[in-house]
């Protein structure tokens, strides 16, 4: 029952600090661009051709089947004349809505429960615990946020954010954890 308080509030130190991360107005916009004067032209644009919400690649490529030379050509050409990733969700929708934080908690509580069954295990003072913890927010950011600038592009402020968020969150929530759980001894 101990790790599960441990866990609970590791996850409400790391959920309150992306929060902050996230939510300020110095790291909040790190790495977001804006469409700016032409954002209304842009999205009646977007919504009188897109009906379907999803994340689309562009330019689009049917992988389900192989190109032949020419079409593998053509697809370079526009590649190379521009190339994007783009997350759409033509009806809209409420900002922050209450399932969204309740998910993100959820998960965050997830991943602190990960942890704590980690630092049930590890020896060494609290602030070694806590590095390790904070090692499992870098794991996940070069896991996935690295990969997703190689791949699609992403902005390094943006997904400098992220290790901010990642390590520095799981840092503070290992903190916590690591004092509340014992470790092992020999």
């Amino acid at each position: 029952m101990k790790k599960f308080l441990a866990a609970f509030l590791g996850a409400l130190i790391a959920f309150v600090w992306s929060a902050i991360v996230h939510m300020n107005p110095v790291t909040g916009p790190m790495g977001l661009s804006m469409f700016g004067a032409k954002e209304d032209t842009v999205l009646a644009a977007l919504k009188s051709n897109v009906t379907e919400p999803g994340l689309y690649f562009f330019p689009g490529m049917d992988m389900s089947k192989k190109m032949t030379k020419a079409e593998e050509d053509a697809w370079t050409a526009k590649y190379k004349n521009g190339y994007g990733l783009l997350l759409f969700h033509p009806a809209g929708g409420a900002p922050m809505e209450p399932k969204q934080l309740i998910v993100e908690f959820v998960s965050t509580l997830g991943c602190a429960c990960l942890a704590a069954c980690i630092l049930g295990s590890l020896v060494g003072t609290c602030g070694c615990r806590a590095s390790k913890v904070a090692m499992i927010g870098l794991f996940g950011w070069l896991a996935i946020s690295v990969s997703q600038m190689n791949w699609y592009g992403f902005p390094f402020a943006f997904i400098a954010v992220d290790l901010i968020d990642q390590a520095i969150g799981w840092f503070l929530a290992g903190l916590l954890m690591a004092k509340m759980i014992k470790a092992p001894t020999a």
